[in-house]
């Protein structure tokens, strides 16, 4: 099977080889923490190699949705639902995949309609028969429709092929716009034919998918990577508030899931005459300021933040192939000559402030909140490199951002914070650790100010 080591394009920063140069910045330093506290609310099973991955979404009483890639019937993957009640949180499991024509492994955070409906996306399944998928399937866009007896119902909308319509959905989140159409990113397949990405299986598409009165969906593509300047493997997609899409993207392959450039930001614009022009906004250049960004997030005024997984100080933070760099915060400012101006707003050590935040970033009052997979405070589960840390940056008056390490895990309560977070409207922050809590198959976290 080619495809699974895919999956691992999310987690790039792990295994970059790249030797990069050392840049001075006035660093801001991590200040101590605030008083938040830390509640696991429910822990996973250890059920093998693929924990929890992505983070939860919330509906609209208070209740969290996830997905895990394994267990359930055949270990083909659930879909959860987390219930506040009276002393804690009740678990339930609303779908469970066959791997067949429904999916299986689920790989994204799922998203709601504005009628309660959930979408999303899995790994593997749908065409199994599929020559480029290895009989596996290259994966599907699924929905889930409550019923009135508190069950639900899951209808595949689309299962992709592995071809020009690209396979293996495994990162970001999907997008859907006012008129109902779905947005999303296939890290494989597209143009099968190039010799820059993954030995011709393909540098990956944008897609859009859009309800038809058949019932059926159809699919367009809005953008097939070439593993060149336009970068490989998009990693998801985001509206910006004129409502074009943003995303971000590995930088070009050097070898088997290699990138021989940090990653970039591009943005997907609509013609009249019907096809998208993709522009890449910013290409990092794995120093100071990053590198193998996460899916941006907007302010009002139009400004792009988001947190690179590599880059920033360099030699403080290595993987097993050489100097990698601890990430960084930055900020991408439009300018009046339509480029944009990059700032990095912080840059990890490595140490108690985390290291490598590939987890995505969340707005709260002008602050920012994320999480890096390592760093923290070492303990006995973690020793040295760390269980892992939620940050919180703050703007000062000044200008300048200030890092506040809002929880360090130790392995009881989780580690391994690699998803997204999601705020409640009181100011509580929800997330996963993939790995740790009682019983080492991760966590579901709250975080309350």
């Amino acid at each position: 099977m080619p495809y699974p080591c895919l999956a691992h394009v999310a987690k790039l920063p792990r295994i970059l080889t790249a030797a990069l140069t050392l840049a001075g910045i006035a660093l801001s330093l991590p200040l101590t923490a605030h008083a938040q506290t830390e509640t696991t609310i429910y822990n996973f099973a250890n059920t093998g190699p693929y924990a929890p991955q992505t983070g939860p979404v919330m509906d609209k009483a208070g209740s969290l949705y996830g997905v895990t890639p394994s267990g359930g019937t055949g270990s083909n993957g659930v879909v959860y639902k987390l219930t506040p009640v009276s002393g804690g949180w009740q678990e339930s499991v609303i779908y469970t995949f066959t791997g067949s024509t429904d999916g299986g492994r689920p790989s994204s955070t799922p998203i709601f309609d504005a009628s309660g409906n959930l979408y999303g996306t899995t790994e593997y399944g749908g065409d199994i028969n599929s020559s480029n998928c290895y009989s596996v399937g290259c994966g599907v866009v699924y929905k889930l429709t409550p019923t009135s007896s508190g069950e639900w119902t899951e209808t595949t909308l689309y299962a992709f092929t592995g071809g020009k319509d690209g396979g293996f959905p495994v990162t970001g989140t999907l997008v859907l716009d006012a008129a109902g159409n779905l947005y999303g990113s296939n890290i494989g397949g597209g143009n099968l034919t190039t010799q820059s990405c993954q030995n011709t299986t393909g540098c990956g598409v944008i897609f859009q998918l859009s309800p038809v009165a058949t019932g059926k969906w159809k699919i367009s593509l809005l953008h097939t990577f070439t593993g060149g300047g336009d970068g490989v493997g998009p990693a998801g997609l985001v509206f910006s508030p004129s409502g074009t899409l943003f995303g971000s993207a590995a930088g070009a392959w050097s070898g088997w899931e290699l990138p021989s450039r940090p990653g970039l930001i591009f943005q997907l614009t609509p013609t009249a005459s019907g096809p998208w022009t993709d522009t890449v906004v910013y290409a990092f250049k794995g120093g100071v300021d990053g590198g193998l960004p996460t899916p941006p997030v907007f302010d009002h005024a139009g400004n792009i933040y988001g947190s690179g997984a590599d880059g920033g100080i360099l030699n403080n933070c290595w993987s097993g192939y050489g100097p990698m760099g601890c990430g960084v915060v930055f900020k991408l400012s439009p300018t009046a000559g339509g480029q944009w101006k990059e700032t990095t707003l912080y840059q990890f050590t490595g140490g108690s402030d985390g290291n490598q935040p590939d987890g995505g970033l969340v707005f709260d009052k002008g602050n920012l909140y994320g999480t890096a997979w390592s760093g923290g405070a070492p303990s006995g589960q973690c020793p040295g490199s760390g269980c892992g840390v939620v940050f919180e940056l703050k703007q000062q008056p000044g200008g300048g951002w200030n890092e506040t390490v809002a929880h360090s895990f130790v392995g009881t309560d989780g580690s391994i914070p690699e998803s997204k977070l999601v705020m409640d409207k009181a100011g509580n922050l929800y997330g996963i650790t993939s790995s740790g809590g009682a019983a080492t198959g991760g966590v579901v976290f709250e975080i309350t100010p």
